[in-house]
């Protein structure tokens, strides 16, 4: 499938919920993105999820964020639930503009919409030779545990790294949760269970069935699981501290719809060792890593290199949707009057 053709069908649904063009676009390009890294989960078949938000006045789809507060290179925005996308595309455009000026520059976001896949912004961050951060938390949402307890507090709350070297860039996405809530959804979808316990009943007790958080009040294990736990748990709360208390929106907000907080930080290497001393370094060590002794029967790959080798293929042999998502993309094509291929 099609880059191009992919993103003009998703926008042309958009537009027709009368989101404004520039929103409608950057959303289409980023859901087909995540599907160009290979993050399926966290692209293109979220545009349904997107089109219910719309039409249940969850998402907005016109207007403009507002500037809560900007003191130097800091900046604190209120989303007004416009799509978390086209907001965090906004966020990183600043903080860009501020790191050449500053070195350093942190915006955060409340009252945000869902931003998709964090690592489909940072190819281009690391491709200007700066460092881009992307922290998430859904303060409207639960299904992960603190370690040792059995009740849901925060989300899986996904962090991404983003930094040039003399090769490819290196771009880490990771959640601090062993899975996601759109992984679990994948899984119902496909009426399939994990191959390991990554899940807990709503008594403790582990479990691999996705149904048991659906469904049963259970919750996703942090990373570390059983036995290590605390390091995810640790992670989700120190997220947590950064995309809601520095944007003041979080959980004593309570809020009832999808709403999101993002913490974004762009570092400019030029302001401290020099662009080309950071790619020196990060080179040496990413090279280490990758010539590294494997496990038997292992590869070694470093952070996102994978998800860019699927990116190139795509966009030489085209898109690959599963069979679930293109039927949820037919389904929206009828409905809307737009041919999917």
């Amino acid at each position: 499938m099609n880059k191009e053709d992919l993103i003009k069908f998703c926008n042309n649904i958009l537009l027709k919920l009368d989101m404004d063009f520039e929103k409608a676009r950057a959303t289409s390009e980023v859901l087909v993105e995540a599907d160009l890294m290979g993050h399926s989960t966290h692209g293109v078949r979220l545009l349904p999820n997107y089109v219910s938000d719309i039409k249940n006045g969850i998402m907005k789809v016109n207007g403009n964020y507002k500037i809560i507060s900007e003191k130097k290179s800091n900046i604190i925005i209120d989303g007004k639930l416009l799509p978390g996308i086209w907001l965090t595309q906004e966020g990183l455009k600043i903080a860009i503009t501020k790191a050449h000026d500053f070195g350093v520059s942190t915006v955060t976001i409340g009252n945000s919409h869902h931003n998709g896949a964090l690592a489909a912004f940072l190819k281009v961050v690391a491709d200007e030779g700066l460092i881009g951060i992307i922290k998430s938390s859904v303060p409207s949402n639960s299904t992960v545990a603190p370690f040792g307890g059995t009740e849901p507090l925060f989300t899986p709350n996904p962090m991404a790294i983003g930094f040039p070297t003399n090769h490819l860039p290196v771009i880490i996405d990771i959640s601090a949760s062993i899975t996601t809530n759109n992984m679990i959804a994948e899984k119902i979808a496909n009426n399939e269970k994990f191959d390991f316990d990554c899940l807990l009943t709503s008594d403790g007790v582990p479990s691999n069935d996705p149904l048991v958080v659906k469904e049963e009040g259970g919750t996703v294990l942090p990373v570390g699981g059983m036995e290590y736990g605390h390091k995810g748990y640790g992670l989700a709360l120190g997220i947590e501290a950064l995309s809601q208390g520095l944007s003041g929106f979080g959980r004593k907000n309570n809020p009832k719809s999808m709403n999101l907080s993002t913490f974004i930080q762009v570092i400019d290497p030029e302001f401290f060792s020099g662009l080309e001393e950071f790619k020196k370094q990060m080179s040496y060590t990413v090279n280490k890593a990758k010539n590294n002794k494997p496990i038997p029967g292992k590869n070694i790959f470093i952070p996102g290199e994978r998800a860019l080798k699927r990116r190139d293929q795509a966009l030489k042999n085209g898109i690959k949707l599963n069979d679930i998502t293109q039927n949820y993309l037919k389904d929206l094509g009828k409905k809307f009057n737009e041919s999917f291929f």
